[in-house]
Parts: C-alpha cells; sequence; structure tokens
C-alpha cells in the first residue's frame, strides 16, 4: 500500500490540473454506485402490495415508472462519467509517454548499454498502461465497489440485521484468505514483466535482423529463438492465470454458501411473519449485488501488486540522473578558434579500464584531421568526446581555453555533424531523412548537401527521385547509399565540426574522392574530422593521429608519417600492395 501511496504523491500533478474533473466523476461514479439499491427496495415493497392485495394501477404504473427512469437516469450518468474517466485516462497515457521520451532523450548514453530497446519498450507499453489505470480504472473500482458494498450492506441491516449478519459473516475470510495466498504470488508479477521485456526485445531483434537472418539461412534458429520468447511470456501468463482460476472459485463456493444461508434463514423468517416476502427478495437481490464488487475489491488488492511492480520499473527510468548537465549559466558558443585535449583519460561508466589513455591534442578551426588506428583502439571514443555523450574521467578538454563543461550542451552538440558508423535513416522520404539534420533548410540547402555526399547521381534510381521514400532503418537503400545519405544529413547542418565515423567504407574511389573533393572546396574555415580505415580518404589530411590501445602514438601529415617505420607507414604499404587481410 505505501508503494501505491507513493505514485499517487507522483501523479499528484495530473490530479491538480484535473480536480474539477476528477470531483463531477466522483460524484456520478457515488451517484451510480448508490441508485441501483432502490429499484431493488421499490421491487420489494410491489410485492408486498401484490401479496397483501393493496396494489392499484395507480401504484403499478408508479413502480414501473420508477423501474424504468432510475435505470435510464444512471445511464445517462455512466455516459459522463465513462467518457470524462476516459479522457483522462488517455490524458495521462499522453503526457506520461512525453515525460518518458522526453526523458530518455535527456540520459546520458550508458542508459542504452543497461537497459535493452524491448525493455524500455516494455516500460513505456505495458507498465505505462498499467500506472495510468492507476488515476482511472483503480479509483473508479475502489469507488465503486466500496460504495456498492456499504450500500447494499445497509439495506440488508435495515430489513434485518440478525439475517444480514448471518449471510455475509463467511465472505471476509473468504477474502482474507484469498489475499494471503496472492501475497505470495506478487514476486512472480515482477517475474513475469522482466519476461515481458525479454520477449519484446527478441521480437524486436527478430524484425529488425530479418534480411541478416535470411542471408544466413538461419530462419529456423531465429523463428525457434522467438517462439520460445513468446512461449516463455505466454506460459508465464498462463500460470498467473492458473492461479486465479483455482482460487477465486473458492470465494464463489463462500458466496453461495451465503447465498443458501440467506435463502433458508429468510424463508423461515417470512413464514414466522419477521420479514415480509418483498423484503426477503429485495434482500437476496442486495446479496446478489454483493458479489461483483466482493470480488472486484479482492481483484483489486491483487491489481496493487501489479501497480506496485509497474510503478517501480516506469519510475526507475524516470528517476535516473543524467551525469552530463549544463552547469550553472552555462557559456553559449557558436564558433571555435581551438580544442585542446589535455591528458585526457576516459573510461564508459559500466568498464572498468581507460578506452582512452593521456590524450594530447590540438584541434584548429578550419583544420582536416584524421584519425586512423587498429580496431578497437578508441577512434571513435575519442571524437565522440566532442559530442558531450560522456563526462571525461580526468584531464579537461579546452574550448578557447575554457572547458568544455562550461558551455551549453545543445550548443556545443549544434556545433558538430556527426555521422556515426551505424547510418539510422528513418521511414520518411529521402529528402525528409536529410531535414532531420536542419528542419529548417531550403530546397537549395537540400540540393547543396546531397551534391557534396555526391548523392544526387542516385536520385535518378529511386523510384520518385529526393521524394522517394526510404524503408524502415534504410533497408531499401544500399550500404554506400545509406553512408551518404547520413552524410548529407550532417552537412545540411553545415556545422563548424563535421565528423565522418568510418562514414566511407562502403563507397567506391571514385565516390570517395569525389567526396572528399567537394569537402574540401565547400567547407573552407570548417573543421573535418575522418575516422577511416581506408588511408586514401585521410591522405589529404592537414593532421593525421594514429591511436593504438587508446594511446596516441603518432601525429603528422601523410608524408611526415611515411618518413620513418610506424605502424600508419606498415598499413599503409599493405594497402596500397592490396593486402587486405591485415585487421585494421
Amino acid at each position: 500500500m505505501k508503494e501505491i501511496l507513493l505514485t499517487f504523491k507522483r501523479l499528484t500533478w495530473f490530479f491538480k490540473a484535473n480536480l474539477k474533473n476528477y470531483l463531477f466523476c466522483a460524484l456520478a461514479l457515488l451517484f451510480v454506485s448508490v441508485m441501483p439499491v432502490i429499484p431493488t427496495k421499490v421491487l420489494g415493497i410491489a410485492i408486498d402490495d401484490i401479496v397483501m392485495g393493496s396494489v392499484t394501477i395507480d401504484r403499478i404504473i408508479l413502480y414501473i415508472m420508477g423501474l424504468l427512469v432510475i435505470p435510464v437516469f444512471i445511464y445517462c450518468v455512466n455516459i459522463y462519467y465513462h467518457y470524462t474517466m476516459n479522457k483522462l485516462g488517455q490524458d495521462i497515457s499522453y503526457k506520461l509517454r512525453e515525460q518518458y521520451l522526453e526523458h530518455l532523450f535527456e540520459l546520458d548514453s550508458s542508459i542504452y548499454e543497461k537497459y535493452t530497446k524491448g525493455d524500455l519498450i516494455a516500460r513505456i507499453s505495458n507498465d505505462l498502461t498499467t500506472v495510468s489505470g492507476l488515476a482511472t480504472s483503480f479509483l473508479q473500482n475502489v469507488i465503486y465497489y466500496f460504495v456498492t458494498i456499504v450500500a447494499s450492506i445497509t439495506m440488508m441491516v435495515v430489513i434485518n440485521p440478525i439475517l444480514c449478519l448471518v449471510s455475509i459473516v463467511f465472505m471476509p475470510f473468504a477474502i482474507f484468505i484469498l489475499n494471503n495466498i496472492r501475497k505470495r504470488k506478487r514476486q512472480y508479477y515482477k517475474k513475469h514483466h522482466e519476461i515481458y521485456g525479454e520477449m519484446t526485445e527478441n521480437v524486436l531483434e527478430s524484425i529488425e535482423s530479418a534480411k541478416t537472418v535470411r542471408a544466413y539461412g538461419m530462419e529456423e534458429e531465429d523463428y525457434k529463438k522467438t517462439k520460445t520468447a513468446i512461449d516463455n511470456d505466454t506460459n508465464s501468463w498462463w500460470y498467473i492465470q492458473m492461479f486465479e482460476s483455482l482460487f477465486v472459485p473458492m470465494f464463489e463456493l463462500i458466496y453461495a454458501v451465503a447465498y443458501f444461508i440467506a435463502i433458508g434463514l429468510g424463508t423461515y423468517m417470512v413464514i414466522k411473519s419477521i420479514i415480509s416476502p418483498g423484503d426477503l427478495v429485495s434482500f437476496l437481490l442486495y446479496v446478489g449485488m454483493l458479489y461483483g464488487p466482493l470480488i472486484g475489491l479482492s481483484n483489486v488488492l491483487n491489481t496493487i501488486s501489479s501497480i506496485n511492480i509497474a510503478s517501480q520499473r516506469f519510475f526507475e527510468i524516470m528517476d535516473l540522473d543524467t551525469e552530463v548537465h549544463d552547469v550553472t549559466n552555462p557559456l553559449n558558443i557558436m564558433k571555435f578558434n581551438e580544442i585542446k585535449f589535455k591528458d585526457v583519460n576516459f573510461k564508459f561508466p559500466f568498464d572498468d579500464f581507460n578506452v582512452l589513455s593521456n590524450i594530447n591534442l590540438t584541434i584548429k578551426s578550419g583544420e582536416t584531421i584524421g584519425i586512423v588506428g587498429p580496431t578497437g583502439s578508441g577512434k571513435s571514443t575519442l571524437i565522440r568526446q566532442l559530442l558531450r555523450e560522456f563526462n571525461i574521467s580526468s584531464g579537461t578538454i579546452l574550448i578557447d581555453d575554457i572547458p568544455i563543461e562550461n558551455y551549453k550542451i545543445d550548443d556545443i552538440r549544434m556545433m558538430v555533424g556527426y555521422v556515426p558508423q551505424e547510418h539510422i535513416l528513418f521511414r520518411r522520404s529521402v529528402d525528409d531523412n536529410i531535414l532531420i539534420g536542419n528542419p529548417k533548410a531550403s530546397h537549395e540547402e537540400i540540393d547543396n548537401a546531397m551534391t557534396v555526399a555526391d548523392f544526387k547521381k542516385d536520385l535518378n534510381e529511386l523510384s520518385s527521385g529526393e521524394h522517394t521514400l526510404v524503408s524502415e532503418l534504410g533497408g531499401s537503400l544500399s550500404g554506400g547509399q545509406r553512408q551518404r545519405l547520413s552524410i548529407a544529413r550532417a552537412l545540411v547542418k553545415d556545422p563548424e565540426i563535421l565528423i565522418l565515423d568510418d562514414s566511407l567504407s562502403a563507397v567506391d574511389a571514385l565516390t570517395e574522392t569525389n567526396i572528399i573533393k567537394q569537402l574540401k572546396e565547400t567547407r573552407v574555415g570548417k573543421t573535418n574530422i575522418i575516422v577511416a580505415h581506408c588511408f586514401s580518404a585521410i591522405a589529404l589530411a592537414d593532421k593525421i593521429i594514429v591511436l593504438q590501445g587508446g594511446k596516441i602514438t603518432d601525429i603528422g601529415t601523410h608524408h611526415e608519417l611515411l618518413k620513418y617505420d610506424n605502424w600508419y607507414k606498415m598499413q599503409y604499404l599493405i594497402q596500397i600492395k592490396g593486402d587486405n587481410h591485415e585487421e585494421l
């Protein structure tokens, strides 16, 4: 119960913003809960009049009108209530999803290392729906069931307190036993949520990797893996349903006994003229009205377990704080003269070793920098420090002699146009994919970006030119086309620093030459950082940095690095000889 109250507290902002709607809904719900006891009482009075022979045509019409008007009135109130409550449910779901997604974008990159996509989706779908229910269906059920039970029992006591006590005395014990059994199963509900998250991740992975799976003829193995995950989720759910199926009927048995007692003892009281026949009929109807709310109230306690677990999972993400954040009164920046790495060491939050060690480097505005090194040497990690995704472990990065931490993060990232190794494209048209880099770009700017990225020649091959719809993750384009479209997306931003992180690996030599040439001609005075395995892409760079084991082992121009024996010279000679077996 403590977790439920805490979740309520966390949703206080929504309750306050919609207080008037909640008050009207509460009044409507009270009305809907109490009013059904009146027709039951009217029916009992009518039966007594018939038995006693005192019924008249006028009374019959009055009884019929009462039995018809009250349900119609309840129906009208129900329309208002359900419309308003459903709207509140949609509103809170939308706002929580909006907050969740905004928070995800604000968090450090480490969040995506710790949590899988499937798990994050499960939290914003399954768990969020359960949490949203706390502000809608949960409140509705608690109020409706409680008021209906109180109203029904009150009318039963009015008819005969002894008959009421004997009829319902066993019901609280049945509910108490059922809930004690449920408490032992609550931990399993948490496990079920985890299994659901794993199933979602498996399904996503199968969809995203469909082409690769087919290429390797692994359809059957992938199907088995995904089916196993789905079966685990299904079996987990059936386990919960089996438990409910075994123990909920126990209450039905107790209820049947209570109903039998009410009929037997009630009939005896009618014979002894303690109560009237009409009172007995009304009493039995009130007993019948108790069944649904009592079962429902019992299920509410079970719902509490699901809400507790869903709330913990959802707000676990919402409570995560970013370690990379703006300082108080950060400085704005649009251009720079010089960036210095001074004794920079870096390790990822989830690692216990340095990926970068003792990095000392100066990048001047307008330079073209090439970065090479063996696989895993830290090339991508080095350039990503300019995106402020993580805080460095030690040392400092200075921009115009001011620590990078003192600048506004959004400004730093706006200065950088980053083309990663994995080219993520969206299910949009070609030009819309480019506009992601700069939503305000003109058609001329889009055209220029495609020209520099050497993508314009591909438009003739696409069914609708630049308006051609790109399939999900860029599956309808070749590897080279995806790379060049990603480069165009970064170029349309006209960034002060353009970073190509191994972004020319899938293009042919002529295309690579065209792109490098266009970059040098169109980005005069702007900085380019090119991470490459193919040395032809960085041969004309103003400065080439060689990284090995997270350390800078050489710095110089292409010709300077070829003057003495080193890793760069050895790899260059291998490449010009056409030997591609050496790992870069």
